[in-house]
């Protein structure tokens, strides 16, 4: 990689970031939850970063994965069951 791709594949946006996570979870069956941190991971990232590059779509399927988890707690109402 020269210098040039090599600045291109650090520098992460909002939208890169949500189509790379969109993209594993697609065609690789990957969590949200696994294709985030598969893409820190691979990158180098700091996890801190995460929150300001996720998009609010991947935000509402993260947080419904970890409620379906048991990972956080959500307030108690009526849910339908999809």
């Amino acid at each position: 990689m020269n210098e040039v791709e090599l600045e291109d594949y650090k520098i992460m946006t909002k939208k890169r970031f949500s189509g790379s996570v969109e993209t594993l979870v697609a065609t690789k069956g990957f969590s949200y939850i696994d294709a985030i941190t598969h893409i820190v991971e691979e990158r180098g990232m700091d996890y801190s970063n995460v929150k300001r590059l996720l998009s609010d779509s991947i935000k509402q399927k993260l947080e419904a994965e970890a409620s379906n988890l048991r990972l956080i707690q959500t307030p108690a109402g009526n849910k339908l069951p999809l």
